[in-house]
C-alpha cells in the first residue's frame, strides 16, 4: 500500500463573524500541514475587523479530518481558537479559550465555523 505524502499547503480568506459579543469581517491566511493519514493540521492566523473600528486577531489550530458527505469528500474541523485585543471593548477575550467545530467543503465554499466559548468550572 502505498503512502499519502505529508507536506504544507497556504491560503487566503475574508468572511463575516456574526454572534452576540463580537461580528464584523475576517480577513486571514492558513498555512496548514497535511498529515500522511489525510488529516490536515490548520494554522490560521487573521484580524476581525468589528463595525466600531476595532481590531481583534484570531487564531485557529486543530484539527480537520476529511471524510464522505453524501458523496463529496469534506473536512471535520475541531479547532483551538484564541482571540487578542488591545482595544478596550474586546479586551476580555485576551484570558478566554474558545474551540470551534466546522466543516469545510472545498466544493460548496465558504466554510461554516461555530466558535464556543470554554468555561472553566475548577475555580
Amino acid at each position: 500500500m502505498a503512502e499519502q505524502p505529508s507536506g504544507p499547503g497556504w491560503g487566503l480568506g475574508e468572511g463575516t463573524v456574526s454572534g452576540e459579543r463580537l461580528s464584523g469581517t475576517m480577513r486571514w491566511s492558513n498555512h496548514p500541514s497535511m498529515r500522511s493519514d489525510d488529516v490536515a493540521l490548520p494554522d490560521l492566523r487573521g484580524v476581525i475587523a468589528t463595525a466600531d473600528g476595532s481590531k481583534v486577531v484570531v487564531s485557529c489550530t486543530g484539527r480537520t479530518v476529511f471524510a464522505l458527505r453524501g458523496g463529496e469528500r469534506v473536512g471535520r474541523q475541531l479547532l483551538m481558537v484564541l482571540f487578542e485585543s488591545e482595544d478596550k471593548g474586546y479586551t476580555w477575550l485576551n484570558s478566554e479559550v474558545c474551540v470551534g467545530e466546522g466543516v469545510h467543503d472545498p466544493q460548496n465554499p465558504p466554510s461554516h465555523l461555530e466558535v464556543y466559548l470554554c468555561k472553566n468550572e475548577l475555580i
